[in-house]
């Protein structure tokens, strides 16, 4: 059962009545089965080895690397099955069936000749986002012509040949796999002649896109769908988002609504069935998102119908896919976000708000375009990649910050190195095992970047980001017209806390030597209660405004992007990140207590801002601690939680209240901030009786999860965090 009792009548700016939030039968019925299959341990995955055995095994050494790579693309996309199902808007998502018995033996023979395929050297192969924009104004039979027309004008010995005649092979397959899915619905016609009608609909309109540009809303959504399981199924990008919606279907909702042939509930209903449709193909603690709202490339708000009904689908399903993100600027309008506002305050965990000011002067300072630097995407969760343009590797890797706080710690205890003498010297030390930890993994990425040059390419995903064609250069060659990697920092938090209990304690009171605190943590503060007390509750924390924490943070944000940044990966210098996704459980399960007054095995701080429970000056304190450095070079993502306490569900002057503590973060310079409305007390009964609570949305750390899905450590980190309450 749903958690909150959803609005079911909202007021969309436009439209001239008030909006129904009910989804039709069809969809809720659609809605449940995608919550019972999210409700399965593992979601499974479409069945493509027998299709890449039977390509590999074709593969000669004198075949060219990038027609072996579409060739593989191509035959997953002949050879995966779709599965098509009674109320569904849009068509073409895979059958997750187990095997066959008859493909069992034949699965063994494959998984023995796929033994000898290199393996993928690493990096990041599935954070992506296309060009829709250009997908929709020339169609799948514009890029063929435009493959076509580019390999023309080179002679026929020119190495770019190859590259163009592996896109070629990727498109006709592309082309094809849309046709399957009309001849799936052709069939479920002949199968389910009631709904006959609503099938060779379907039918036609992927006959139509097979070649054709789309004409329509419903064409456009239909090939942006087909397009991502194309991308996700047979080419390994898992995590292709949706994008900008408003922006890329905004020129077929409008023209659609002019000549009378769609209404907003259609739209709605579209939008509702592409999101429950995320939620089938999507394994447990993943991410997708959609982000709406900001500026066009002259500057102008781009705000209109499309924006809120992204927003209320997300509202209607309340299923964990996709993040549906706002994007604010000065001139953000009234109404947009006092709409987000009421939406934040029904504990659906959307929208997360991101700084359109402070981003696009980031990508700018990465040489970003002018008429690019506003259309960007966060990727899945908050990392920043500019659409249809760019090859950005994001969290690559995670970098637990407290655990070089304790290894140097340990040493200089055991005399393994000398005993620093003042406090500016121990955190010399950690700075330099952070920066050469930073360094070998960007000289690691970097040879991995240029392995990919040969035993990595995507030819699909050079037909679809821009400059990959115009160059004649694969994705993973350089094709593509921004190319980065990101990093991200876990536990800045508990760095800085730490960090300030030792100066205190050790440095300025002579009260504990770095052995005595050293073998504390390593005992987990047992015997020594009051001590972690006193330190938790008596010391500067960073999250309160507290200039002494406050300090200590900017100074370390500063090194961590500087160390950084002197790194460069393939074909720019490294980018730096400060959220975590999971990470903070995972790296905290494996990390020691630590001088914070955290407990060993506690997840580590779950973002840019306080550790849990310690922002105790209240949620503007909070945002002003971390916004007291700059976000500006925070590509890599930053997150900013809050969490409020239910009064916000019952009173307007509380939402205008927080509406107040998310303006006044953006206008000082927040990258992005995210919040929780859900009751302590529902959390712990959710914790146990998972059953009652199948649907309960939390944000984690730059995405949202069914509560009930994370384990307990992370359920426990969640339940932990401040609960404000707002006045």
């Amino acid at each position: 059962m749903p958690v909150v009792s959803l609005p079911e009548i909202v007021a969309i700016p436009g439209l001239p009545e008030p909006f129904s939030l009910d989804l039709p039968p069809s969809l809720v019925a659609l809605r449940e089965e995608a919550l019972q299959v999210q409700q399965a341990p593992c979601p499974g995955q479409p069945e493509l080895r027998l299709s890449d055995a039977v390509e590999w095994a074709a593969h000669t050494p004198e075949e060219d690397w990038l027609l072996w790579r579409a060739r593989r693309c191509a035959g997953r996309l002949r050879c995966m099955r779709l599965k098509v199902e009674c109320g569904e808007l849009i068509v073409g998502k895979p059958d997750f069936g187990p095997p066959t018995p008859e493909e069992l033996e034949p699965l063994r023979a494959a998984d023995e000749v796929l033994k000898d395929v290199p393996p993928f050297p690493g990096g990041d192969p599935g954070h992506f986002h296309p060009n829709f924009e250009k997908l929709f104004r020339v169609g799948i039979g514009g890029l063929l012509a435009e493959i076509d027309q580019l390999r023309a004008a080179l002679p026929s010995h020119d190495e770019r040949q190859t590259f163009y005649a592996a896109c070629q092979v990727v498109t006709e397959a592309l082309s094809d796999f849309v046709l399957r899915a009309a001849e799936a619905c052709a069939q479920l016609a002949q199968e389910d002649p009631s709904d006959a009608s609503r099938w060779h609909e379907l039918e036609s309109i992927c006959h139509h896109i097979a070649t054709e540009p789309p004409a329509t809303f419903h064409e456009a959504i239909q090939l942006m769908f087909l397009t991502q399981i194309a991308l996700w199924f047979a080419e390994d990008h898992h995590l292709t988002t949706p994008g900008r919606m408003d922006q890329t279907l905004r020129r077929f909702y409008e023209a659609d609504v002019a000549a009378g042939r769609l209404h907003a509930r259609r739209a709605f209903e579209l939008i509702s069935c592409l999101y429950i449709h995320m939620n089938r193909i999507l394994w447990p603690g993943s991410a997708v998102s959609v982000l709406v709202g900001g500026l066009d490339t002259e500057g102008r708000d781009v705000t209109n119908t499309l924006t809120y009904l992204c927003l209320a689908a997300r509202q209607a399903t309340h299923l964990v896919y996709p993040t549906v993100g706002l994007v604010w600027h000065p001139g953000s309008p009234d109404e947009l976000l006092d709409y987000a506002v009421r939406m934040i305050a029904t504990g659906v965990g959307d929208p997360a708000i991101f700084n359109d000011e402070v981003i696009s002067a980031g990508l700018r300072d990465h040489g970003v375009a002018p008429e690019d630097c506003r259309n960007y995407m966060n990727s899945t969760c908050v990392e920043i990649k500019v659409c249809g343009a760019s090859n950005m590797w994001v969290t690559q890797p995670y970098f637990n910050c407290a655990q070089a706080l304790l290894e140097v710690m340990q040493e200089a205890s055991l005399g393994v190195t000398p005993q620093p003498e003042s406090f500016e010297a121990l955190c010399k030390l950690v700075r330099t095992r952070l920066a050469q930890r930073i360094k070998d993994a960007g000289d690691h990425l970097d040879r991995v970047w240029h392995e990919r040059e040969t035993k990595g390419c995507f030819p699909l995903a050079s037909c679809l980001v821009d400059d990959c064609l115009a160059r004649g250069m694969d994705f993973d060659r350089g094709g593509a017209r921004y190319n980065w990697v990101e990093n991200s920092f876990v536990g800045l938090a508990n760095l800085v806390d730490g960090l300030g209990a030792i100066r205190e304690l050790i440095c300025n009171t002579g009260e504990l030597t770095i052995a005595d605190l050293t073998r504390i943590l390593e005992a987990d503060w047992e015997g020594h209660e009051v001590l972690r007390q006193r330190i938790l509750n008596t010391l500067p924390k960073y999250g309160n405004d507290d200039s002494q924490a406050d300090e200590l943070a900017a100074e370390w944000t500063q090194f961590l992007v500087q160390a950084t940044e002197a790194c460069h990966v393939g074909l720019h210098r490294y980018v730096p990140g400060f959220f975590c996704w999971i990470q903070h459980e995972r790296m905290g399960s494996q990390t020691k207590a630590t001088p914070d007054g955290r407990h060993a095995g506690f997840p580590l701080a779950d973002g840019a801002g306080a550790a849990q429970g310690r922002e105790k000056a209240g949620p503007t304190a909070s945002a002003l601690s971390t916004t007291c450095w700059s976000h500006r070079p925070i590509l890599g993502g930053l997150v900013h939680n809050a969490k409020f306490s239910r009064s916000l569900l019952r009173s307007a002057e509380a939402q205008k209240a927080l509406r107040g503590v998310i303006e006044t973060y953006m206008q000082r310079g927040g990258f992005e901030i995210q919040v929780n409305v859900v009751g302590r007390e529902t959390l712990l009964e959710a914790q146990e009786h998972p059953e009652l609570h199948p649907d309960l949305l939390v944000r984690v750390a730059g995405y949202s999860d069914y509560f009930v899905h994370l384990n307990r450590s992370m359920q426990d980190e969640v339940i932990a965090r401040t609960e404000h309450e707002l006045a």
